[in-house]
């Protein structure tokens, strides 16, 4: 039987302080994955991110 492989992601909100949009993006560029886990207000859960593609 063939095999597929789905790949997933989860989506974080996560309130970042800055003086403007780029710095902003660059904290958020930055972040370790505990900190947004700590740092996170509202979390999607799961949701597919890539079709399913045949694994050979």
């Amino acid at each position: 039987m063939p095999k597929y492989e789905v790949e997933f992601a989860s989506f974080h909100k996560v309130i970042i302080e800055a003086e403007t949009e780029a710095e902003a993006n660059d904290k958020a560029a930055v972040m370790e994955d505990e900190d947004i886990e700590h740092d996170c207000f509202e979390t999607t859960g799961y949701m597919i991110w890539n079709e399913a593609t045949e694994v050979k």
